[in-house]
């Protein structure tokens, strides 16, 4: 089943197979469309429901928490899950999905957890959350008043080169009808200033404890968010994480090399699988 019905009910869930289930948590002005070149290989294993978080294009709506936003964004996104009847899934999230992954997998829902270039690895108001917030403040400004060019660049592989070259390390790669609904869903993001408002005013979390295996991914070629500046409060807080590198890929590696990006999925929930069944 894929999660990318867009029927703004915040989840893209249909009628299971009866395969353990999978949550895929897009990234910040992103929607569940960017997970659709891996699900051929996800849905042979796997119940899939990629959700669109709150305040996001097509999601539930999503109230000012305040300081209290990155909490309240994972209380939403609990509730998604158990709308679905899922008390616990095979969780992976990119970018603000991986870190809501992260955090989910801490109130104890996940079975098996993949961050891929989880967010919120920094301090308060440090140099890394000026670093994202410019690259989506620049985004913002440049849908506001090129957005009818930003969509003919879009229709076309040598277009997209210039348009999102730091989200995906191969433009080319990207299917054109997913980068049209890309750029919808950030133009279309009703939480985007909200959500850069409040960004400085949260960090990793203190501590952090995680029943089931960890993976986090990164692509080397990750430009809006790079491993080495991005990676290094998750290190300090989740330590037996397993870390495993994406060479030449970008920050939302999917349609990069969906084979890679699903392998990587696959080896850590199919590997829990096989430890829950023994």
């Amino acid at each position: 089943m894929a999660g990318t019905n867009g029927n703004g009910n915040g989840n893209g869930a249909s009628a299971g197979n009866g395969n353990p289930p999978m949550l895929l948590i897009h990234g910040f002005t992103g929607t569940p469309v960017m997970w659709d070149p891996l699900l051929p290989y996800l849905e042979p294993h796997h119940d899939i429901a990629a959700i669109t978080l709150p305040g996001h294009f097509g999601g539930p709506i999503f109230t000012d928490p305040g300081d209290h936003i990155v909490e309240s964004m994972i209380d939403a996104v609990e509730l998604q899950m158990d709308e679905l009847g899922w008390d616990k899934a095979h969780i992976v999230g990119n970018s603000l999905g991986g870190w809501i992954a992260l955090l989910l997998a801490g109130r104890g829902r996940a079975i098996s957890t993949v961050a891929i270039s989880p967010a919120g690895g920094w301090e308060l108001n440090s140099a890394e959350v000026a670093h994202a917030r410019r690259i989506f403040q620049r985004q913002a400004f440049s849908l506001k008043y090129f957005y009818p060019v930003a969509t003919q660049l879009m229709k076309r592989p040598r277009g997209r080169q210039i348009a999102i070259w730091d989200a995906v390390a191969y433009p080319q790669r990207l299917p054109g009808y997913l980068a049209s609904q890309w750029l919808i869903a950030s133009k279309e993001c009703p939480s985007r200033q909200m959500l850069l408002s409040h960004s400085p005013n949260v960090k990793y979390p203190e501590s952090i404890t995680i029943d089931g295996p960890v993976r986090i991914a990164w692509g080397t070629r990750d430009q809006i968010l790079p491993y080495k500046r991005f990676s290094t409060g998750w290190k300090k807080v989740l330590p037996d994480a397993e870390w495993v590198m994406l060479d030449k890929l970008g920050h939302v590696p999917m349609s990069d090399d969906p084979s890679l990006i699903a392998k990587t999925i696959l080896e850590v929930s199919t590997a829990a699988e096989a430890a829950t069944s023994a």
